[in-house]
């Protein structure tokens, strides 16, 4: 269910998501396809592939084959383990040409404003034992025990209500219909708490 794996790298503070300004108050980004990454620990190879196939550019690759490639690659030796880095996966599509460059925050208000004008990030953060299920309101919230990391899309956003949805790789009986709201004040501190936000620049790759 699992399987995001971190390990800071100073070279991503070079590279940080430049702020926008937004007159937006919401915006959903739609998609075709809803994965489910079963008991395996692919969960970046899901989240990478639910940014791909949202709009505004929707592409297919498949996740299994981008979580394969990126631990190939990641930060760690070997393959004998669960899980792989957001930024790993990153580099996989940027070396196939879907992406021409990525992006990082560690503060939430270019998140807000890339999701109302750009388009979806990937997160990867701490999962708390509160955060399996959705409260009464359709909520997440980070309670409990730390039960693993994981890697997940942000498609919409609401500043007024403050708070985002996210796009889970559990398939759609998991949350409402495999989303789930998480506010604006309980993903600041899990992206405070180790977290990160990769904003892919997306392109569709040449043929080759």
């Amino acid at each position: 269910m699992f399987g995001r794996k971190h390990k800071d790298d100073i070279r991503d503070r070079k590279f940080r998501i430049r702020r926008t300004s937004s007159d937006r108050n919401s915006r959903y980004w739609g998609s075709r396809w809803h994965g489910d990454q079963g008991a395996n620990s692919s969960c970046v190879g899901f989240a990478w592939s639910h940014w791909l196939n949202c709009s505004p550019i929707a592409q297919n690759l498949y996740p299994e084959g981008i979580y394969n490639l990126a631990q190939l690659i990641d930060e760690w030796e070997g393959e004998d383990y669960d899980g792989t880095s957001v930024r790993a996966a990153a580099k996989i599509l940027s070396g196939l040409g879907f992406i021409k460059e990525y992006r990082w925050s560690w503060t939430l208000p270019p998140v807000i404003d890339t999701v109302l004008e750009h388009g979806p990030v990937v997160v990867g953060t701490h999962w708390f034992e509160g955060m399996l299920q959705l409260n009464k309101e359709g909520f997440i919230v980070p309670t409990g025990d730390i039960v693993g990391g994981h890697a997940y899309l942000l498609d919409g956003v609401n500043r007024a209500k403050e708070k985002f949805r996210i796009k889970n790789s559990w398939g759609t009986d998991w949350g409402n219909k495999g989303r789930a709201w998480i506010s604006f004040k309980d993903l600041r501190s899990l992206i405070t708490d180790d977290g990160e936000v990769c904003l892919g620049i997306e392109q569709k790759p040449k043929p080759k």
